[in-house]
Formats: C-alpha cells, sequence, structure tokens
C-alpha cells in the first residue's frame, strides 16, 4: 500500500469534513466476499489499523524498517488480534 499509495485516495479527498480518521485511506463500499479479502480491500484495513508515526514515514525502506520492528515488538498471531488493537 505505501509503494502505490499515489494510486489511492485518502478520506479527506473523498469529503470535506474534519474527522480524526481523515489521514486514513479510503476504503470503498463492497457487497461482495471476493472483494472484501481482496489485496486492495484487505490491504486498505491493515494499513488504517497501523500507528501513525508508521504511516506517516516517506521514506519507503524506512517504512519497512519500522513497519518490521513494529511488527516483531507485537507478535500478532492473527489477523484478529491484529485488528483488535
Amino acid at each position: 500500500m505505501k509503494k502505490h499509495y499515489h494510486n489511492l485516495k485518502y478520506r479527506f479527498e473523498i469529503h470535506e469534513h474534519n474527522t480524526r480518521s481523515k489521514n486514513d485511506l479510503y476504503q470503498q463500499y463492497c457487497n461482495t466476499s471476493n472483494y472484501q479479502k481482496s489485496v486492495l480491500n484487505m490491504g486498505t484495513k491493515l494499513f488504517n489499523k497501523l500507528p501513525s508515526q508508521i504511516k506517516h514515514l516517506d521514506n519507503y525502506n524506512k517504512f519497512k524498517k519500522e513497519l518490521k520492528n513494529f511488527l516483531l515488538v507485537n507478535s500478532f498471531y492473527t489477523i484478529a488480534e491484529f485488528f483488535s488493537l
């Protein structure tokens, strides 16, 4: 998601409301379970759940390093456990 962020939209680009999650990636509404499990949809969900200091890193290599450290410190065994942060 970080590598291809220029193809994705943020929530503040969709609407002009000043919300606390305006810096998250916009997640499109989906009806089908195939789209809900797709890489684009799950990647957006996972990226939005990351801590803000990791999400806002501009350098891709630094982002990868910080993400790896975050995942090593917090050993999640399931995706549900990651979402319950």
